[in-house]
């Protein structure tokens, strides 16, 4: 089933209405709207369940109610997801939590970045990574930190469409295509 991008922008503006405009608030609604992304990619039942067109929707949206209030789910994304069941548009809860976050961190100025080393890095270097990209991009970074043996050595730096790659796999890569050539 295709996505209904209208539906999926007009979903994303009632929660950014519907929400206080605190930044706590808005990551746990991020969070909650991961969590339904995570189970209707990862989990097959979950995904049939809310596409299967005949079964009854108040079957759905009491499976919902009883989901919500056992994970503590944010009253207004509980109702957005409840109405995207509703309308049988359930496949926007792949996508709808990108876009929402997305809405988010363009609102608070901020962007969503990892850093990716081969081996354990220090408070002090991230904090200095952080600090040049935040001047060069002139928005907040909030990173998540990997560890990926697989580049050997060295960096990459990831922020928005803002990409790094000082990794010693990346130069290995270069040079044996320059060799090639």
């Amino acid at each position: 089933m295709k996505i209904d991008k209208k539906l999926l922008k007009r979903v994303v503006k009632v929660l950014l209405n519907k929400l206080p405009k605190e930044e706590a608030i808005l990551l746990k609604a991020a969070d909650d709207l991961e969590l339904f992304q995570f189970l209707y990619k990862k989990n097959k039942d979950f995904r049939n369940f809310l596409l299967e067109p005949k079964l009854d929707v108040n079957k759905k949206l009491e499976f919902l109610d009883k989901f919500g209030k056992e994970n503590n789910i944010n009253e207004t994304v509980l109702e957005a997801v409840k109405y995207i069941t509703k309308v049988n548009r359930a496949n926007l809860l792949k996508v709808l939590s990108k876009e929402f976050r997305f809405e988010i961190e363009k609102f608070f100025g901020t962007v969503k970045g990892e850093i990716i080393t081969a081996y354990e890095i220090e408070e002090d270097e991230i904090k200095e990574v952080k600090d040049i990209l935040e001047k060069k991009i002139g928005k907040k970074v909030e990173f998540e930190i990997k560890k990926d043996p697989s580049i050997i050595g060295g960096i990459v730096v990831k922020a928005g469409s803002y990409i790094l790659d000082a990794s010693i796999k990346s130069f290995l890569n270069k040079l044996a295509y320059n060799l090639t050539r």
